[in-house]
């Protein structure tokens, strides 16, 4: 495959992995909220989402990670912090300003103090973006010191302890820095040229028995985990089966996949919106409603916020 063809695979990755993002808020939204939604059918959704999304995020992030060897630490300090710590500060400042406001129709509980810790504690789906940007910092530091092999088994290491390192942000930091390195040393030809093979529809069956069987375990905290680790590379690995095999162009996939960053830091305020109007506005209760019209106002509104933002010329400023 040519080099586009490549982009255009990961953006298809993104594409789905921001839908599962939305949809996985707006089904812990209904259930929050006590909607009448099964608990079982939620039980295995919720789990089946979560037990890769993010992680295919540092995966797909860390498949460019060594453009980051190519600069300076200080050069990519102010980089990153413009592309990462910016959006994170400005959507949390939004989000929590909102949240706050509105707390009596949310299912949540935003205070001052939330919104006081921000620069340290972050809040919502933020997380992420304060995350990878240690991450990245980790990432550069202990490649400028050891080979890409050597950081790989820090990486694993750091994941099957995350459990223990309960303090600040270590635990998400140590469960995805090892996907983020994984990502790194991927070449993305090979990576193609293997995924095209008919053998790999083996990820279907994998990704379904390792998720049954990380639900059984939830109430064992080192097995889940392992379970979980396990799930989420059989996740990764479905998603990059399926988008390396798409037929045909699926542009719109491909532009929720290239704007996946403004549809992540605005869903929450979306989705949650939508919810209220339905609930408050409209007396709507029913689930299958809420799902569709939460899931679609997610993605969709904040690509109107983006598309008016870039015709008023001030989309830089809010990312």
């Amino acid at each position: 495959m040519i080099i586009n063809e490549r982009i255009t695979w990961i953006d298809y990755a993104k594409g789905i992995g921001i839908i599962l993002v939305v949809y996985g808020h707006v089904l812990r939204g209904v259930f929050e909220a006590g909607l009448d939604i099964p608990i079982k059918l939620f039980t295995y959704e919720d789990s089946f989402i979560y037990s890769f999304h993010m992680p295919l995020f540092f995966f797909l992030s860390g498949l460019f990670a060594n453009h980051l060897l190519k600069r300076s630490f200080f050069s990519n300090l102010k980089n990153k912090a413009r592309s990462m710590l910016y959006p994170y500060l400005l959507w949390s400042l939004i989000q929590g300003g909102i949240m706050l406001v509105l707390s009596s129709y949310t299912n949540g509980q935003t205070t001052w103090s939330d919104i006081i810790k921000i620069p340290i504690e972050p809040i919502a789906q933020f997380w992420f973006l304060y995350v990878l940007f240690l991450i990245t910092l980790l990432y550069f530091i202990g490649r400028k010191i050891a080979p890409a092999s050597y950081v790989l088994v820090l990486g694993f290491i750091l994941l099957c302890i995350a459990p223990l390192l309960n303090f600040w942000v270590l635990v998400p930091l140590a469960q995805n820095f090892f996907f983020f390195v994984l990502g790194s040393v991927m070449n993305k030809q090979r990576l193609t040229t293997i995924l095209v093979k008919k053998w790999n529809f083996i990820a279907i069956p994998l990704y379904l028995i390792v998720n049954v069987a990380l639900i059984q375990f939830i109430g064992n905290k080192w097995v889940h985990h392992f379970l979980w680790g396990l799930a989420a590379v059989c996740g990764i690995y479905l998603i990059a089966f399926i988008c390396v095999n798409l037929k045909y162009n699926h542009r719109f996939l491909q532009y929720l996949g290239q704007n996946s960053m403004i549809i992540f830091v605005a869903h929450i305020l979306a989705a949650s919106g939508a919810r209220i109007l339905l609930l408050n506005i409209f007396g709507i209760e029913n689930v299958f409603v809420h799902l569709l019209v939460g899931t679609l106002a997610g993605l969709l509104l904040p690509l109107l916020l983006w598309i008016i933002c870039k015709k008023m010329k001030i989309a830089r400023f809010i990312l």
